[in-house]
């Protein structure tokens, strides 16, 4: 029997990405039926700041998918997310003191009566880590075992009201209906790593257009999140401005010829592009430059969270920004471990345009809408949560269009 579609629309600095596929009855694969790109237009790292041009940007792509009516999941980022561990414990008062499905959404809603937030900010995600049962650590998946004494390890990830609400109206005003609000980094860890690379210890770079975001894993767990408002834009405005040249001279240049890399590019050597000659040993400066900014910042959140030496398997780049060349072996040097660039895996079928980094978070909302949430209350910390998947109705947060 064939799965049924599912939709995501991820909505980026640079552009905007619609999405219709299948994810098989073991969610371990995926087939892309369709896809539709348009430039983006009325956003600015992440957050929308012109209403109209960002519609019209999302119902291109919408138009071009085929997805207007549909109910799609849509990827959130920019610099107004926060991410914070925390815990909670319960005493479970059920019979035969069995873990039920409702004890551990009880869990997660206490998770999200976080009362430190700032007046705009809401609960976007309650992530599990990890249960003790009675003082026995290390439990996954609690549902269906016995316990008196109930602690639940979790990563909690808020986001500015406003921010969310002016997307979500932006989206639905091309047609379709939000069904779910996914954290972009997470989108694009479901797609790009693998069972093992969770279990190892691992940091996913999503290089975006106006944002960078980091999701940081270790023994299956998400333990880190953060969104640094730099992005694959920076690298081209950067060079822009240096050579004096059109963004969108800049962008083919930096696409055609961009390296990271300076020490490796000869100081007199030149490229030629539109009947002129640029320096390359310059160009190549002006993008190193832009890239150990981003990945500083990287490596500063990292060590703030204290998870740059709880990551064995190194990291992984992914996303648009993550092809310019060098990027891996400079994260290596910056951040002191291992660094690989990685695409979307797992994926069925006769879809090779998307098996590249920059499609890594529209595969990865496929996954997330393949998946069912529980409705959650409202108020400050309500929202949508799930155990099997990581979504939020954060509809029910406003009301009006």
């Amino acid at each position: 029997m064939a799965q049924p579609l599912v939709y995501g629309i991820d909505v980026g600095t640079t552009k905007i990405v619609a999405i219709a596929g299948r994810v098989n009855a073991r969610r371990d694969a995926v087939e892309v039926v369709s896809i539709g790109e348009a430039p983006s237009r009325g956003l600015k790292r992440g957050v929308v700041v012109d209403r109209e041009a960002a519609a019209d940007s999302v119902a291109e792509a919408v138009e071009a998918c085929g997805l207007r009516g549909q109910r799609v999941s849509v990827g959130i980022a920019g610099s107004h997310i926060s991410s914070f561990n925390t815990e909670v414990t319960l005493l479970n008062r059920g019979r035969n003191l069995t873990i039920t499905e409702r004890f551990a959404r009880k869990l997660e809603q206490e998770a999200r009566e976080v009362e430190d937030l700032q007046e705009d900010e809401r609960v976007i995600h309650v992530v599990p880590r990890g249960y003790v049962l009675d003082g026995a650590e290390g439990v996954k998946r609690p549902v269906g075992l016995a316990a008196r004494k109930v602690t639940m390890r979790a990563h909690v990830v808020s986001g500015a009201v406003s921010s969310i609400q002016n997307l979500l109206r932006a989206v639905e005003d091309a047609g379709v209906t939000v069904g779910r609000v996914v954290l972009e980094p997470l989108a694009s860890a479901e797609a790009c790593l693998t069972a093992s690379d969770r279990d190892n210890g691992v940091v996913l770079l999503d290089v975006g257009g106006g944002t960078t975001d980091i999701a940081t894993f270790l023994k299956g767990a998400l333990t880190h999140t953060a969104v640094i408002p730099i992005g694959g834009e920076s690298f081209t405005s950067d060079l822009s401005y240096g050579l004096k040249i059109p963004h969108a001279d800049a962008e083919a240049l930096k696409i055609k010829y961009g390296t990271v890399l300076s020490g490796a590019v000869d100081s007199v050597a030149a490229v030629p592009f539109g009947g002129t000659h640029y320096n390359a040993s310059f160009m190549s400066q002006i993008l190193e430059y832009r890239a150990r900014e981003i990945l500083d910042y990287t490596r500063e959140s990292l060590n703030e969270a204290r998870v740059r030496d709880q990551a064995p398997g190194g990291a992984v780049l992914t996303g648009g920004g993550s092809l310019l060349d060098g990027m891996p072996e400079l994260a290596e040097t910056v951040l002191g471990m291992r660094a690989r660039t990685a695409a979307p895996t797992r994926i069925k079928g006769n879809n090779k345009p998307v098996l590249k980094p920059q499609y890594a978070t529209a595969v990865g909302l496929l996954y997330f809408g393949a998946k069912n949430g529980h409705s959650g209350p409202k108020g400050k910390g309500g929202g949508a949560s799930s155990i099997s998947g990581i979504v939020s109705a954060v509809r029910s947060w406003f009301r009006g269009g």
